[in-house]
């Protein structure tokens, strides 16, 4: 049988500023929190659902990310979920990406790229 995805870990600074910003955009809750390391998922999901989660390092993030978040709306506009990022502490973010993409690149309140894709109604 082949491996199953759990964890997606991240490095960061302030792992419940992470933490928060996330529970927010994916809808999720924290599910384990100790010092300099926090999780969070969607407690519906048990322990088979995917978690987050952040821990803390000295270091701040200095070049793009070799792995990204896509962020699929559920429900509603692309340009309308990104404005609703915004308003969580998102940032748009320049990869080199090209105005005619099918996607907006932003940025977590730590600099951490990760896109919004076009909804899928």
């Amino acid at each position: 049988m082949a491996s199953v995805l759990g964890e997606i870990c991240l490095d960061c600074n302030n792992p419940m500023l992470l933490a928060r910003f996330w529970c927010e955009a994916l809808n999720y809750e924290v599910l384990m929190e100790e010092a300099g390391l926090v999780s969070i998922g969607s407690k519906s999901q048990g322990d088979g659902g995917l978690s987050l989660t952040f821990a803390q390092v000295p270091e701040t993030k200095s070049i793009k990310n070799r792995l990204h978040l896509d962020l699929r709306p559920h429900s509603t506009a692309q340009a309308d979920e990104a404005d609703r990022l915004l308003s969580l502490g998102a940032s748009y973010a320049d990869v080199g990406q090209h105005e005619d993409e099918g996607w907006i690149v932003m940025a977590d309140p730590e600099g951490n790229e990760f896109c919004v894709l076009a909804a899928n109604d």
